[in-house]
């Protein structure tokens, strides 16, 4: 039988194998070729060096999660909270099956993540702001000058909500994942609601949730 020709999904397998194996990235594209059973052309074919194999693992990730946004019939008709879910909601589904890798690789601090991160995270800030999708059109108050600018603003907010998600994620022990959902639901509606009259609710209610996820509070989220 012929033996399959590599390609990206595979050799992406192959690294995140990799990294979980040996606790760490392989030194040299030699080193991760013998392991993966490649040859050295096989793996320049796809890629021009190991660290764009994780850029493009993140990037997948997202990329992939606009596909299935714009492929479902009811996406244009929803508003700017439900689009907003339906992005994280499908992101976590996508991810989900990786949990192992992304837990290794979400370590360090998220604030760090979103400042001065890995490249392979701050990639995929690029996918969401060269993403055509139109989450909210800018407040009456902002002149029309401003308003690009403004969806700028959304997109990189959702981008920053999205880390903040995927680093809960990486923290939630309950089962199927509920207190993800939670989490979800809650940060949206406080983004959502700021600058309206809901919004001191939600953030207190969002506040009570982080508390008693944390360990910090016995109130009832």
């Amino acid at each position: 039988m012929a033996k399959k020709a590599a390609t990206k999904k595979s050799i992406q397998k192959s690294y995140q194998d990799y990294l979980l194996t040996e606790g760490k990235g392989p030194e040299t594209v030699r080193i991760f070729t013998n392991y993966a059973k490649i040859s050295d052309d096989e793996f320049y074919q796809v890629f021009g060096n190991l660290d764009t194999i994780e850029s493009s693992i993140w990037k997948d990730y997202y990329s992939k999660t606009f596909d299935i946004l714009k492929k479902d019939s009811d996406f244009d008709s929803m508003n700017g909270r439900e689009k907003h879910l339906s992005f994280l909601f499908t992101l976590l589904e996508l991810i989900k099956g990786d949990r192992s890798y992304i837990l290794f690789r979400m370590k360090p601090d998220l604030n760090d993540i979103q400042h001065a991160g890995p490249k392979y995270l701050l990639e995929t800030r690029r996918i969401v702001m060269d993403n055509e999708i139109e989450w909210v059109e800018p407040p009456s108050f902002v002149p029309e000058k401003g308003h690009k600018f403004a969806k700028m603003s959304y997109k990189n907010i959702l981008w920053q909500h999205s880390l903040a998600m995927i680093h809960f994620w990486t923290r939630d022990n309950s089962s199927a994942a509920v207190d993800t959902d939670a989490f979800i639901e809650k940060s949206t509606r406080t983004l959502f609601d700021v600058g309206e009259l809901p919004a001191l609710d939600s953030i207190i209610d969002l506040g009570k949730f982080f508390l008693q996820k944390m360990g910090f509070s016995k109130a009832t989220a």
